[in-house]
């Protein structure tokens, strides 16, 4: 009877485990689908903290990083660790704030702490002045929201739809 109850719970963890990996990589092609969809800044902003965090991975992933999400950061977000060399943390807020020296500092004791030594801000608004100087000195790039579109942009896929207009039209 023993060996019935543990076959039963090791059936259950793996059926569990199974249902999770499931679940993990349809909320992945959801990201990839969002990625493909962002028009502005305005979007970004509509996300959830962690569904702005994948999308941010998944550009990089498809600029050909190696993407690790990293739960070491505080303030509620991840960071993001790319091929080992970048620690990148994502700062979503208005497009009005500034980042504060205080994040570039923060992100410093990170990169300490996982042994990389150079950095990434990405941030919806623009930083401050001595901010953008503090990063400057201390190798970490300063990605504010024009850019990131930017580079949203850059990444994305053509849909199908698009891609049956341009060859089917009537």
């Amino acid at each position: 009877m023993l060996i019935i109850y543990a076959f039963l719970i090791i059936v259950t963890v793996v059926f569990y485990e199974v249902v999770s990996f499931i679940v993990h990589i349809v909320y992945l092609v959801k990201i990839s689908s969002m990625v493909d969809n962002i028009n502005s800044k305005y979007d970004l902003l509509l996300l959830r903290l962690k569904d702005y965090e994948y999308c941010i991975a998944e550009v990089f992933r498809r600029q050909g990083y190696r993407v690790q999400l990293s739960n070491h950061f505080g303030d509620g977000g991840n960071g993001i660790i790319l091929d080992d060399i970048y620690y990148v943390i994502v700062n979503k807020v208005s497009f009005h704030n500034l980042v504060e020296i205080e994040q570039a500092k923060k992100l410093i004791k990170h990169m300490s702490d996982n042994d990389i030594h150079r950095g990434m801000i990405i941030t919806l608004g623009d930083f401050k002045t001595n901010t953008k100087n503090y990063c400057h000195t201390n190798v970490i790039k300063c990605i504010n929201g024009d850019q990131l579109l930017r580079m949203i942009k850059d990444v994305q896929t053509e849909s199908v739809e698009s891609i049956f207009s341009r060859y089917f039209q009537s």
